[in-house]
């Protein structure tokens, strides 16, 4: 059965089952909080047994498995999974430039984030949400019992705004000090860049990931000729010409732009993904998140 008696929209029992057998994949001395499922290899008295060891100087002994040595001759070691929780933030760009694209880029990052945050609280840990612009919060919450509450706030969160993202990862940073697995889906369509933010969340210990959500028509746009184009966020307007040169221009700048975002998160150790709308989410958990962000 099911973790959750209410889906999120679109996800199918079949996936729901599926991600509850995930586990987040976190880098070593991550602090923890609380008890979870986020299993540690470590030697102690918890109630769940993991595995065998040569016993080695200094171990206790009260931890000798006594029957393998009367059958080996040999000392082996019980050890356990200590059950650490931990904390899972995400940060949703919800700004008006995420309210477009054909398929749409706010509903793609709610539906990766639901998904996201059901891996999490389906191990016992915490999720908290934040939307930049930030009216919306979510503090946090753990357990498989907070899975519907958690899903309908996503589903009502609407999209709206203009944002500097770098401000707001500063912002972030500041107000946010216990450290955690940080999660940003955004387009990274904003006047500053990401990158300040980005060092001030590292700097507080967190572990980021940086999700890069953009539709198609982004990438490789295929309209040509005459257009008015409208920023969004910032209601500016510009009238442009898109013959095929200009198109290929305008590729190979969106090309730089995302080698420079993805050349600055290598340098700090942040996974970067570049994820267009077009794939299904369940395709970037199983395909393209699997091995790097769970395991």
């Amino acid at each position: 059965m099911p973790l959750s008696t209410e889906p999120f929209p679109g996800f199918s029992e079949a996936l729901l089952r599926r991600l509850a057998r995930f586990r987040f994949r976190l880098r070593p001395g991550l602090p923890g909080r609380g008890v979870g499922e986020h299993l540690v290899r470590k030697g102690g008295a918890s109630v769940e047994f993991s595995d065998f060891r040569t016993y080695s100087y200094g171990d206790d002994f009260r931890l000798v498995d006594w029957n393998s040595f009367a059958r080996l001759d040999r000392l082996f070691v019980k050890v356990f999974r200590d059950e650490e929780g931990f904390v899972l933030h995400l940060l949703l760009d919800r700004s008006r430039s995420m309210d477009w694209g054909k398929p749409n880029k706010w509903q793609f990052a709610k539906r990766l984030a639901a998904a996201l945050g059901y891996v999490a609280l389906s191990a016992f840990n915490w999720v908290t949400v934040q939307a930049l612009p930030d009216s919306f919060f979510l503090k946090e919450r753990r357990g498989r019992g907070m899975i519907p509450m958690f899903f309908q706030f996503l589903e009502r969160m609407p999209p709206g705004g203009s944002l500097d993202l770098s401000a707001a990862l500063e912002e972030y940073a500041r107000t946010h000090v216990q450290p955690g697995l940080l999660v940003m889906l955004t387009d990274a369509l904003t006047p500053r860049g990401v990158e300040t933010g980005i060092k001030r969340l590292l700097a507080r210990g967190h572990q980021v990931v940086f999700l890069h959500i953009l539709a198609p028509e982004e990438i490789n746009p295929s309209t040509l000729g005459d257009l008015e184009l409208e920023e969004v966020e910032w209601r500016d307007r510009l009238e442009v010409s898109l013959d095929s040169f200009a198109a290929r221009t305008y590729r190979y700048t969106v090309q730089n732009w995302r080698r420079e975002l993805e050349g600055f998160c290598l340098t700090h150790q942040v996974p970067y993904f570049l994820l267009p709308t077009d794939q299904t989410v369940e395709d970037v958990l199983l395909k393209r998140l699997v091995g790097v962000l769970l395991g």
